[in-house]
């Protein structure tokens, strides 16, 4: 893992999003958790060699967040709609789709339990661990449930999936104009040392960037819509940015998926209701829930 001040660490190069902890004077507080379950046994011993885990902080409803919680013994805090967005998974159907990441994984996940969040927030929290502060913000764009992670002392902000630097964006459940108010959002605070929720680390220099890159999607779907195309032709066909990023780690397979789901997530932004129903507190997993 990739140290990045005194007190945080960062994995950056493993499937899934990614991951980080604090060391404080009362424990160590983890971002994230490893998608794979392989991993996050890895992770365990890591953590496990500088202290007692005292907290884990999830930043997100998909699975890549979320599903290494289930091997620690940590209580999880979360925003109250990632809470509920797990609740409604279906952890069998969850645990089977994750055991084909590698020929590890099927005997790691034998009678999985999901470690739930058992505190939630709604808009912000802030919490003091030994002589760190973390604050918690709601920034919804990726997703309706997104949050940021501010840890003060250390000038470090946990941006979660509103930043993927220079790796393909999924926008299979995005509010694009929701996403552009969260970048400025994370452009106004003092902090300027970011951990995307996947690529490298950044800093505020790439939010011109990955604005830019959201608003390029949304027009090219306007597009789309504007010339009449269906849904079902937009999901087939607009496929002209796959070459603009590669996709993260272990996932150039998905790319084709990946374009599908963004326009036709776009293509209901734009056209109907929003959000759409299955995206409401009572969806169970969307497509890149495991991603």
């Amino acid at each position: 893992m990739k140290q990045i001040t005194s007190n945080v660490w960062v994995e950056t190069e493993t499937r899934g999003c990614n991951f980080g902890f604090v060391t404080t004077a009362d424990g160590i507080v983890m971002i994230d958790s490893p998608h794979k379950p392989t991993t996050a046994i890895w992770l365990k011993s890591e953590i496990g060699k500088r202290g007692l885990l005292r907290y884990i902080i999830n930043t997100e409803p998909h699975g890549d967040h979320w599903t290494g919680n289930a091997f620690f013994d940590a209580p999880v805090i979360a925003h109250e709609g990632v809470r509920t967005r797990m609740l409604n998974t279906d952890m069998a159907e969850h645990a089977a789709r994750v055991g084909t990441f590698g020929p590890d994984e099927p005997a790691l996940l034998e009678d999985y339990t999901a470690n739930f969040p058992v505190v939630t927030f709604r808009d912000t929290m802030t919490m003091h661990v030994g002589d760190h502060t973390f604050e918690m913000i709601h920034m919804p764009g990726h997703t309706l449930y997104q949050a940021a992670v501010i840890i003060k002392e250390e000038g470090v902000v946990f941006t979660s999936d509103n930043i993927f630097n220079g790796v393909h964006s999924w926008l299979h459940e995005a509010d694009p104009d929701l996403w552009l108010v969260a970048l400025e959002s994370l452009r106004g605070l003092n902090e300027d040392i970011f951990v995307p929720g996947h690529g490298d680390m950044c800093g505020k220099g790439y939010l011109d960037e990955q604005g830019a890159f959201i608003s390029e999607w949304k027009d090219y779907v306007q597009n789309a819509v504007d010339r009449g195309m269906t849904r079902e032709e937009s999901v087939s066909t607009l496929t002209a940015l796959i070459d603009r990023y590669p996709m993260d780690v272990e996932q150039a397979a998905l790319a084709p998926m990946v374009m599908g789901i963004n326009a036709g997530n776009l293509y209901d932004y734009l056209t109907g209701p929003w959000p759409p129903v299955s995206m409401g507190t009572v969806a169970t997993r969307l497509p890149g829930d495991d991603k």
